[in-house]
This record gives C-alpha cells, structure tokens and sequence, in this order.
C-alpha cells in the first residue's frame, strides 16, 4: 500500500501578494489542496487561478478576517466598522443573529461558485455550540459541502521546538481509510531564524512514518505559504498569534519547491494526493503530475 500525503496551502485569498507565494508554492511545490478565504482581498483572483488549476481541491478557510461580501449594513452584527473587518469573535459570539451569518455565508458560496465553478470541496469541523458553527454546517450540508471529517485524538505531541506543544491532532476517516494531520508555525519573535520547515519531513518531526506503520492510509499536513504585505502584516487578522504568520510564510514557500523536499518525496516513495482524491477514490492530483512528465508520477 502506498505513502500517500496531502500537503495542503492555508489562508490562500488573503491577499494578491500572499498568493503570490502561495501560487508559487502550488505551480512549482508541492502544494496539492489549498484552503481559500472567501471574504478577503485576494479572494476573486485566487478563485480565477484555482478555476485554472482543478488538479488542486479546495477548501473553506473560514477564518472571517476581511470583511462583509455583502453590504455592511444587510449583516450589521456581523461587522465591526471601527475596523471595517468581521467582528473578532465572530466565531465564538452566541449573540450574533444566524440568519445573518447564513447570508453573508451563501454571498461568499455564491462567490466562489460564479468564479471558481463550484462550491469548495471541503470545509472544517464544526459543533453546534455557536451561532456561526450552526450557520455554517447548514451551508455545508445544503451545498454539499464535506466537513466534519475530523476527529480528535485528544493528546500532544513535540513540534519543531521542544518548548512549544501543538494541541490539535486530527484523525481523518478518508475513502475508508485513516489520515493524519497537523499544523504548525513558528514565532517571528523567538523561533524566525531557526524555522525550517524541510526538517519536518526530513527528521519525520510529524512522525508520518510512525503513522503509515499504524495504518493511517494518509498523512497530511498544513503550512501557510506566501508573501507578506502591509494587509496581512497590520491590517488583517487581528488575533494574538498574528505575528506568528508572517516571515514564516516566506520559508514554507522556499521549502514547498525545494530540491530537497521533491527528492524527499521521491526517496520515501510518497504519493502525492489532494482531498477529493482521498475522499472519493480519484486521481486528479496524479493524473497531472502524469500530464506534467513529472517524476513524482506514482507509475
């Protein structure tokens, strides 16, 4: 049975100048799936090169960081005009009304669909507990949306730097197998100059190897390739980890389409797969590598 991995580009529409990097990571890296924001300032021009792109499988990254598709004053308490943005606690506000959250987030499908030609393929996990989980499992499950394919394992494990634990594991259910993922970053201000993503791979930080010999079919992982512009760096998410995003993105983007991570890959029989590929049994991702001569092709 083969390696198979998902490498998966987050926060993809943020700007044109993230998308740069990003687009950049897909075209000449390793990038197979790319999480879109719908409500951002890259948005439209990221949807227009993915439409061109349908080897790459879509997702929703419903982070809410821009603002309104529709006019402010139809989503009112959605929006906070001191910063012409989505409320900070869009997601955890139990005060928002849901008729609200459910217009703004069929805008944002309809969107995506007039641009892309079709709605995103996947989207996150999501309970009841808040109005905008709520809202959005609705839209998933009308439009067909596949989400909630994530479970949790419920510990820790060491990242890339001891002193640091990443509490998310995710357990995927995938085409009738197990999938593993996790996400990572670094701090600008304590880890910038030690931050190589390739080592991940090459030192099996993840302990994908450890995962494929317990029989997890496919392991997969996210990073945040791209560029960084005055938006992203001040004027975009607002959250306390904003500063962990940012030069970061640059290396993810160096180590996507590095030599060294396409020989890695090719060393380790690894076959590169996308999120419908896992989900529904196709081939698209290899199916274009096939296409490019590329010698990642899983013959």
């Amino acid at each position: 049975m083969s390696r198979k991995m998902i490498i998966r580009a987050d926060d993809v529409g943020y700007t044109q100048v993230n998308d740069i990097g990003a687009f950049e990571s897909i075209d000449q890296g390793l990038v197979t799936a790319a999480d879109v924001m719908l409500e951002c300032p890259g948005t439209e021009a990221a949807l227009q090169m993915l439409h061109d792109r349908p080897w790459i499988s879509v997702g929703w990254h419903d982070h809410f960081w821009g603002s309104p598709v529709l006019d402010p004053e139809e989503v009112p308490d959605l929006y906070d005009a001191s910063t012409g943005h989505f409320r900070k606690d869009i997601h955890q506000a139990q005060d928002i009304p849901e008729e609200q959250l459910l217009k703004e987030m069929y805008a944002q499908m309809e969107r995506c669909e007039r641009i892309l030609g079709r709605v995103p393929d996947t989207a996150g996990d999501y309970t009841d507990a808040t109005p905008f989980s709520r809202a959005a499992i609705k839209v998933c499950d009308d439009l067909g949306i596949h989400r909630n394919f994530v479970t949790k394992e419920g510990r820790d494990f060491e990242m890339i730097y001891p002193q640091e634990k990443y509490k998310k594991l995710g357990i995927y259910t995938l085409n009738g197998g197990k999938a593993y993922e996790d996400v990572q970053t670094d701090s600008i201000t304590e880890q910038e100059r030690d931050y190589d993503p390739y080592l991940y791979y090459a030192q099996d930080r993840g302990k994908a190897f450890e995962k494929y010999d317990r029989g997890f079919q496919v392991v997969t992982q996210s990073w945040h390739p791209g560029y960084v512009d005055y938006y992203m760096y001040q004027l975009g998410d607002q959250g306390p980890r904003r500063n962990r995003f940012t030069v970061i993105r640059t290396k993810d983007v160096e180590a996507l389409c590095s030599a060294r991570l396409h020989e890695w890959v090719k060393e380790n029989d690894i076959e590169l797969i996308n999120f419908t590929d896992a989900l529904y049994g196709r081939n698209d991702y290899q199916n274009h590598l096939k296409f490019i001569g590329s010698d990642l092709y899983m013959r």
